[in-house]
């Protein structure tokens, strides 16, 4: 079963998508040609028709033939890059997936190989048992990994059989007026040196430049990478995720919404401040619709979240976000340790997945890319941050047991309400600790200790007498 899960993978991955796009523009830049020769052969062929001479009307038809050859032209190559365009963007929206498919398996799997040695190990049966369940959960998962790769490349394939190309048009009768030329001449250079195609992507030798999140990219253009280049200012170096359209940040898994101006929930993959609810009441609606990016760039804006609190779980995210949490862990309810670790989880992989999108873009022929010196690890830091917090017990589980004994007095035979209470479980019940004595003989000390036939826990009349003489009425009474 895994050598078909990593089989399918290397189908997902063997596609060029890359070139699939620059060819794409290739064919795009090669219609916006024939349509150009198109239009000046017919502009040509109307000034011929136009002026007096023998021949003329018959070399205007010919032009204009020509002209009619070039509009078919231009529509056939807009066809074909039409569809190389959509082949191009499915295959990286499958290759962006299947690598998160492909990272989510190798951690089932990893998880899987450590609980089977806690079932093989034959120790506690209670351990046992459990490692037995969480095989099958993990054993589910993988199965369930190995459906989605497979249905990825059967919609890969689908749209791969959609690129037919198409008919060319029939060459027009030129006669002797040919010449041995090329109609349309302009669109030959399409894809030679300094064209459309050669933009595809770099040499090894191009110049890099040092992303502010530590990525070295290059400086070139790189018109079809996903990869922001210098221009993108402190978005350089960010992948944009080919399914979401979102700036992914390759050092903390970060997402920013380069349309709506805002940061990206990394539970809800919402941007913050959405209007519409969120799926569970914990994700909460943060501080209105928040502010947007200036007109002179996307900023890196925070809007839309709360507060960072003075600790808990959430306390690391808030660095991320400057200063803002997450509209889903700002809260400070009992879920929000287990909330943090799933969104340091989630931001960890998305940060692992933009990288290796990223690198294989670059080798590709794409932007060149390494990732950053400690990819992932501001993730991976707050994930540990949010696991310790987790572990801290609330005050109301670190109480000892003392606490919530039941006493041996019932409370109601204590005020006489139903007489005097037997003694809970007999002779266990009636027994008392020296530090339960001490602490009541402190506490009635200041008005006596209570006297020893008083059995049913009644407060001595004294408890409830004043020290003080009452004084005159304030009205003279």
């Amino acid at each position: 079963m895994a050598d078909d899960f990593h089989k399918t993978i290397d189908v997902i991955l063997s596609a060029n998508d890359y070139a699939m796009k620059a060819a794409a523009g290739a064919w795009m830049a090669l219609a916006g040609a024939a349509t150009g020769s198109s239009d000046s052969l017919n502009g040509i062929a109307a000034e011929t028709a136009a002026e007096p001479g023998i021949g003329l009307v018959e070399l205007a038809d010919r032009l204009g033939g020509v002209g009619g050859w070039g509009d078919g032209a231009a529509a056939l190559a807009m066809s074909v890059s039409r569809q190389l365009q959509n082949a191009g963007e499915a295959s990286s929206m499958a290759a962006e997936r299947a690598q998160s498919l492909l990272l989510e398996y190798q951690n089932e799997v990893e998880a899987r190989a450590g609980k089977e040695q806690d079932a093989t190990s034959g120790g506690n049966g209670a351990v046992t048992l459990q490692a037995d369940k969480a095989l099958a959960m993990h054993g589910s998962r993988i199965e369930e990994l190995r459906r989605e790769a497979e249905s990825e490349r059967d919609s890969l394939v689908a749209v791969f059989g959609e690129v037919i190309g198409g008919n060319a048009p029939p060459a027009p009768e030129v006669g002797a007026a040919a010449g041995g030329g090329v109609p349309g001449g302009g669109a030959v250079p399409v894809g030679a040196g300094g064209g459309p195609a050669a933009a595809a992507g770099g040499g090894t030798d191009a110049p890099t430049h040092l992303a502010p999140n530590g990525a070295a990219i290059g400086t070139d253009a790189y018109p079809y990478s996903s990869v922001v280049g210098v221009d993108g200012g402190d978005f350089a170096g960010w992948v944009r995720s080919p399914n979401t359209g979102f700036l992914v940040d390759p050092a903390t898994g970060r997402e920013f919404d380069p349309v709506s101006g805002r940061w990206i929930d990394p539970l809800t993959g919402r941007p913050f401040g959405e209007v519409t609810d969120y799926a569970t009441r914990l994700a909460g609606l943060g501080g209105g619709p928040g502010g947007l990016a200036g007109a002179g760039g996307v900023g890196l804006t925070v809007v839309g979240g709360g507060p960072a609190p003075a600790g808990g779980a959430g306390g690391g995210f808030a660095g991320m976000y400057g200063g803002v949490l997450p509209p889903s862990l700002a809260h400070t309810g009992p879920a929000q340790p287990q909330l943090a670790r799933q969104a340091a989880g989630n931001l960890a992989h998305k940060a692992e997945v933009a990288n290796r999108f990223a690198a294989r873009e670059a080798a590709q022929g794409g932007r060149p890319y390494l990732p950053p010196p400690a990819a992932g690890s501001q993730a991976a830091a707050t994930a540990r941050g949010a696991a310790a917090a987790s572990r801290t017990r609330p005050r109301l589980f670190g109480e000892p047991p003392d606490t919530w004994r039941a006493r041996a007095a019932d409370a109601s035979a204590r005020h006489r309400l139903a007489g005097p209470a037997p003694a809970a479980g007999g002779a266990q019940g009636a027994a008392r600790t020296g530090k339960g004595r001490d602490r009541r003989e402190q506490r009635d000390s200041g008005t006596g200790s209570r006297s020893a036939s008083d059995s049913s826990g009644k407060e001595a009349d004294r408890a409830w007498r004043s020290a003080r003489r009452a004084g005159r009425g304030v009205l003279g009474e």
